[in-house]
């Protein structure tokens, strides 16, 4: 370190540290290729994916499942959920055109959205599965593992409550886990207001504030 790499890096950096021994795996995007690194900065051999079938456009995750681990990310068309080693280990039934938001596990699901703004899911066996959340293109999802929050223009969805906020500019909806309780925030760039809710939708006392 530090690398330097010819060609540009189309997405944030992604660590793993698969069984929590600080044995570190960096990720490296660019366009359809992953890079694996090690934390000496050498390639990690073990590593096999090629490259996807088209620009990837979302950042490398890992879950873990029943001792199972699963890196995934997708491109327009294509989703992807491999080995540690790179090699598919769960091959999606059904495709369709996907947006830019992240893979989340929501219900034990790899769960992201299409271009149209409808839920895509599939499970371990490749099932997949299609949800109509009412969303317009322009929109932002975040999940935990039982909790789905949702923006589309001025509307957010936390679980099946929907809040109608102000119109402006948000920013994406972020979720925190404090005291084992769910808090959602979104910013208003426009007003520089903070808005802060509660698993159940309700405005957290003396929110929004300035920021």
């Amino acid at each position: 370190f530090p690398l330097t790499f010819s060609q540009k890096i189309t997405q944030p950096l992604s660590v793993f540290d698969y069984d929590k021994k600080k044995n570190y795996r960096l990720l490296i995007t660019q366009g359809k290729n992953v890079l694996m690194y090690n934390t000496n900065a050498q390639v990690v051999d073990g590593f096999t994916f090629k490259s996807a079938n088209n620009t990837i456009n979302s950042q490398p995750k890992h879950f873990r499942m029943s001792g199972k681990d699963y890196l995934t990310f997708k491109t327009d068309n294509k989703l992807y959920i491999l080995d540690r080693r790179g090699k598919t280990r769960v091959k999606p039934k059904t495709s369709n055109n996907f947006s830019d938001e992240s893979i989340y596990l929501y219900k034990n699901k790899f769960t992201t959205t299409t271009k149209n703004g409808n839920l895509f899911s599939v499970n371990t066996k490749g099932n997949t599965a299609i949800e109509n959340l009412n969303l317009s293109k322009n929109h932002s999802l975040q999940t935990t593992s039982k909790t789905l929050v949702s923006l589309t223009d001025n509307k957010l969805t936390i679980k099946s409550r929907t809040i109608e906020l102000d119109f402006g500019n948000y920013t994406d909806p972020i979720i925190f886990y404090i005291n084992d309780k769910i808090y959602i925030s979104v910013t208003d760039l426009q007003s520089q207001k903070i808005y802060l809710f509660d698993s159940l939708a309700k405005p957290i006392t003396n929110f929004p504030v300035y920021g």
